[in-house]
Formats: C-alpha cells, sequence, structure tokens
C-alpha cells in the first residue's frame, strides 16, 4: 500500500477512543499500513493548513500519496482502514466532510 500522511491533533497522547485521532492511527497501525505523521495545532481553532488541505477544519485527515485526502468521522475512518478499503475508489475521491 502506498505511503499516507495522518494529517492528527498535536497532543494525541492518551491513547484512548476519546481520542478520535488515536483511533485512526491505531487503525492504520493494526492494518500495517505505514505512514507519516503530520501535527496541527491544540484544540479546535481555525487551523488555516488543514482547511487548505482538506477544505474544513477537524482532524485526522488522511492524505493518499496522491494528494487526495479523505475525511469522515474517525469511527468511520478507522472502520475503512480496518475493512482494507482505504484506497477504494469510494474513499479516495470522497470529498472532506466536517
Amino acid at each position: 500500500m502506498a505511503k499516507v500522511k495522518l494529517h492528527r491533533c498535536s497532543y494525541t497522547f492518551l491513547h484512548t477512543d476519546l481520542d478520535a485521532c488515536w483511533k485512526v492511527q491505531r487503525a492504520l497501525d493494526e492494518q500495517g499500513i505505514e505512514y507519516e505523521v503530520v501535527k496541527h495545532g491544540f484544540g479546535k481553532g481555525k487551523r488555516p493548513d488543514v482547511v487548505e488541505l482538506s477544505g474544513q477544519k477537524y482532524l485526522p485527515v488522511i492524505e493518499l500519496e496522491d494528494g487526495t485526502v479523505y475525511r469522515a468521522e474517525s469511527n468511520d475512518m478507522a472502520a475503512r482502514v480496518r475493512a482494507g478499503e482505504l484506497l477504494d475508489d469510494s474513499a479516495a475521491g470522497a470529498p472532506a466532510s466536517a
């Protein structure tokens, strides 16, 4: 599988399911997907770099090697990763959503 970038919050340290970014990162780890972590600012501020990337300000966001971004609710993102469907056209072509 191609290397991806996981855009996540900079404060992921609790490693619980209360942390949306950790849920997705753990799913990537479980599936053995190679990824690079790109940390973004604390809290849910404006995050202009995330907005530029995905059209919205929420994390996590997965950026595929071709520059396509995938954003959904963290439970949905983790489920797609675990199902081996991260690179399916339905995910890769999906517009970013809040």
